[in-house]
């Protein structure tokens, strides 16, 4: 990923106090969690306007819907995806993320690098959901993995598949930053000892990350169930697009009274 592309974020400069803070116990020019504040809200407000984001998000949606539909392989194509059922998990992510890079390609020199943090966290909150439904007592068949990705169709399992993806994408920006700086961070005198301390350091931003985006999962839940059960309709980009504004300003306001802020 050329990091050119994402922009000027605050991240840049305060990782090196994040993980101090995090690591050492130090103490950094701003609290922790007003600076990992400042990562997440200024990398969702970019992502909105990324329609690779609003893509991931939009086949969370609407996957597990084709596969409860009568014709999976032919509702899997409308969302262009590959026109085939999907024999194993792998089957379905290989499909979800090539649909996603035909959205990225279209944008040629559009296309960003939020986008590829959003296609990759879209990936993984897919691949765990499902992995979570799979039978574990003998190998999964094709019927097997159909069912596990439709029982996703609910709005107690979109919430927390959007939780989850929302999560994924604002860790994995603070992890752009400090995997491409983790030679300047470890060792004797730098701000990380050793690795047993970037371990902390994830364990503790992936804490903040879930915790954070917890706020949105009632609002996902009600937003699926009035717009798409109770309403009946089929939802849009632009419908998510305007759910995910939503979603990120309760982020946002989550975020701020993590730091003290009204």
């Amino acid at each position: 990923m050329g990091h050119q592309r994402l922009g000027k974020l605050p991240a840049h400069r305060l990782l090196p106090e994040i993980v101090r803070f995090l690591v050492t116990g130090g103490a950094p020019t701003e609290d922790l969690v007003d600076q990992v504040t400042e990562v997440g809200q200024d990398a969702l407000k970019l992502a909105l306007k990324d329609p690779v984001f609003i893509e991931a998000l939009w086949l969370l949606i609407r996957v597990p819907q084709a596969a409860a539909s009568k014709n999976f392989p032919a509702t899997l194509g409308d969302l262009g995806m590959a026109v085939f059922a999907p024999t194993s998990l792998s089957d379905v992510l290989v499909s979800y993320d090539r649909a996603i890079e035909k959205v990225q390609r279209s944008l040629h020199a559009g296309a960003t690098d939020l986008g590829e943090i959003a296609r990759r966290a879209g990936l993984a909150a897919l691949g765990e959901a499902v992995r979570g439904t799979l039978p574990t007592l003998w190998a999964p068949t094709a019927t097997d993995v159909r069912a596990s990705v439709a029982a996703l169709k609910g709005t107690e399992q979109f919430a927390a598949l959007a939780h989850r993806f929302y999560a994924n994408f604002v860790e994995r920006v603070i992890h752009y930053y400090v995997d491409r700086n983790l030679h300047n961070m470890v060792g004797a005198g730098r701000v990380a000892r050793s690795v047993h301390d970037l371990r902390a350091f994830n364990d503790s931003i992936r804490r903040h990350c879930d915790e954070s985006a917890l706020i949105m999962r009632a609002f996902a839940r009600d937003w699926l169930g009035k717009n798409h059960y109770k309403d009946g309709k089929q939802i849009s980009k632009d419908d998510v697009g305007r759910f995910s504004a939503h979603a990120v300003e309760k982020i946002r306001i989550e975020l701020d009274i993590r730091k003290g802020t009204p």
